[in-house]
């Protein structure tokens, strides 16, 4: 682990023993994990696909380059592995696509930071500045009725408050085309 405060936030990641040279801009990261919901993709285009964020050279094991890129995106070199995890939640809680506008925002209003104009940012710094976002940005609100599973909550009027709310903040739909709509009805 690693203290963000003082130690300098790494520029690549280690494969057998070798350095190599990653993108490390936020907008990168954004970028990456638009890539990896990209249901467009296979998981081997999605592997392949992923060689673009290193840099000067492209290491001959893809696995394990996929791998140490995927470890770098998740920043867990800078925060404490516990034994559970709220992160492996099964539904998406979080589009960096569809959220874009709150993201802004609460950097914005939190911090004075222009996400737009800013030349770069380490995607660590981003990822631990987004994280420690108030918990009443509209960002973190939306996030947090997301998770909310409504058949933990007992009140009914409650329940169906949740329930408006949810569908207010759900993720837009992508259209279905005339052809899923044939394989969904088919028997």
């Amino acid at each position: 682990m690693i203290n963000i405060l003082f130690e300098k936030l790494p520029a690549n990641v280690e494969i057998a023993g070798k350095f190599y040279k990653i993108a490390t801009d936020f907008r990168d990261w954004i970028a990456f994990f638009d890539m990896m919901a990209d249901e467009n993709f296979d998981k081997k285009q999605k592997m392949l696909t992923a060689l673009q964020w290193f840099i000067e050279e492209i290491p001959e094991n893809i696995a394990s380059a996929y791998h140490a890129l995927t470890e770098f995106a998740s920043c867990s070199k800078t925060k404490k592995i516990s034994g559970k995890s709220d992160k492996n939640l099964s539904t998406p809680t979080l589009s960096w696509l569809y959220d874009s506008a709150y993201v802004l925002g609460a950097f914005r209003q939190v911090y004075g930071i222009d996400l737009i104009r800013t030349e770069y940012m380490h995607w660590w710094e981003f990822s631990a500045l987004f994280e420690a976002l108030p918990e009443d940005t509209p960002i973190k609100k939306r996030i947090t009725y997301r998770q909310i599973k409504i058949s933990d909550i007992k009140d009914k009027e409650r329940r169906k408050q949740i329930v408006a709310i949810k569908k207010a903040v759900a993720f837009p739909h992508a259209p279905v085309s005339a052809e899923q709509t044939g394989e969904i009805f088919s028997f």
